[in-house]
């Protein structure tokens, strides 16, 4: 066992085999023969067609979007028959791009939640459920290139499809076990927002929701973060076993004043959270290819991958069969999270994280961003926002709320060891 760490911590498609194989056509998909078994092979075949070129990205309203929701669709109605399934696809309207404070009328390019369910059969717990669930969009692409997403999230996607087989073709589940693949999230989490505020299933009813979101870059420390832990009465009692006897290095978090806590409000199952279900959150860690091109099939870890789903394979079926409910429980700072909604500027800056340490160091730069302008480079540390000293990122948020569009102000760098004070405007 590794070291445990643990902080505060319709449009309905009744799809028909002569659907699938429109789809298929309509597409060109080439859709390698999988098995119920989890291997890399799968993996392999999933995040290669999901993360090619072909599909030139999969941002919303885009070809590689609809090429990506035909291939999920295709692969939950095929795989493991004859097992019983429902397949579902909820369309919704996005913003073409992410924007703060989105209106109703910035929603105009549409994406899709697909939504996979696998009937339980027990006579009592078959009317609970499990959500197993990841975003399969990618971001925008930028000018010339592009945004494959192999680890974001090509990997949680491909996590999803391959424990869905796996569960179709054993069907000895007790609680109804409901896949979902969510559009929209790199604009806001918009896709979950979507499903929570449009359910297809009773929210109260739901045991767990499992988010696998970028699973594919575990590094050689074998460190998986786990976000949510706290979120359920005796959970951390209930998951400590398979963990502990998990070769993994577990760092389980939750909402928190540092970078890393902050992770736990940045992906789908946040909406899940604040719906009042119980949730945990696999994911493997923020690298310098996040959201960039170089986020290629290449650089996943699938040996990796398919360790990690062993470990997800074994928390869904222990909490689909457990006899008692979980019981939600809230976060002291939960609600802390919604006042990024307030913050009128943005600095450009990307920190490293996770991190243990309590710094801001950046790790991407965005073009033309006010950081971009003032000088500020890579691995760079940001001390100060003009008089915000920044050692978490409450201070950060503090710090930028304090700003509006116009303003002046400076920052204070670390930058190989040495103190630069820069001049910044927003």
């Amino acid at each position: 066992m590794r070291t445990i760490i643990l902080t505060s911590i319709l449009f309905l498609v009744s799809c028909s085999t002569e659907a699938s194989l429109l789809n298929l056509n309509k597409s060109n998909l080439e859709v390698s023969p999988t098995t119920s078994e989890i291997t890399v092979k799968d993996f392999k075949s999933h995040i290669g067609y999901l993360a090619s070129d072909h599909l030139k990205g999969r941002a919303p309203g885009t070809i590689g979007d609809e090429m990506a929701k035909d291939y999920i669709v295709n692969f939950f109605n095929t795989v493991s028959q004859p097992a019983p399934r429902f397949v579902e696809v909820q369309e919704h309207y996005v913003p073409a791009k992410r924007t703060r404070n989105i209106k109703p009328e910035d929603r105009t390019v549409k994406t899709y939640n697909i939504i996979a369910t696998l009937p339980g059969n027990d006579p009592v717990l078959k009317d609970e459920f499990i959500v197993i669930g990841g975003h399969y969009d990618s971001t925008a692409n930028p000018k010339n290139d592009i945004n494959n997403g192999a680890d974001d999230n090509a990997s949680g996607t491909s996590m999803v499809m391959e424990l869905f087989e796996k569960y179709a073709k054993s069907n000895n589940h007790k609680r109804t076990l409901v896949f979902m693949l969510y559009g929209g999230e790199e604009l806001g989490l918009l896709g979950s927002e979507y499903y929570v505020q449009n359910p297809t299933i009773d929210l109260s009813k739901i045991q767990l929701m499992v988010n696998l979101d970028m699973v594919g870059r575990l590094d050689n420390d074998r460190t998986l973060y786990l976000g949510g832990i706290p979120s359920a009465t005796n959970f951390e009692k209930e998951i400590n076993p398979f963990l502990e006897n998990s070769d993994f290095n577990i760092v389980a978090y939750s909402t928190g004043t540092t970078q890393r806590d902050n992770l736990f409000s940045a992906s789908d199952h946040w909406n899940f959270y604040k719906s009042e279900v119980p949730v945990i959150f696999f994911f493997t860690g923020i690298h310098d290819d996040y959201h960039t091109p170089r986020d290629e099939k290449e650089l996943v870890n699938y040996e990796g991958l398919r360790d990690i789903a062993d470990l997800a394979d074994k928390v869904v079926g222990h909490f689909s069969d457990l006899n008692d409910r979980l019981v939600y429980t809230k976060f002291d700072d939960a609600e802390r999270p919604s006042r990024w909604s307030q913050i009128k500027v943005s600095l450009g800056a990307r920190p490293v994280y996770p991190t243990e340490k309590p710094e801001f160091k950046v790790a991407e730069i965005t073009k033309d961003s006010p950081a971009f302008n003032a000088g500020v480079k890579k691995n760079d540390v940001i001390k100060k926002i003009g008089k915000f000293e920044i050692n978490s990122m409450d201070n950060y948020l503090e710090a930028l709320l304090s700003l509006k569009p116009g303003d002046s102000s400076t920052l204070t760098i670390l930058r190989k060891n040495k103190e630069i004070i820069l001049d910044i405007s927003f």
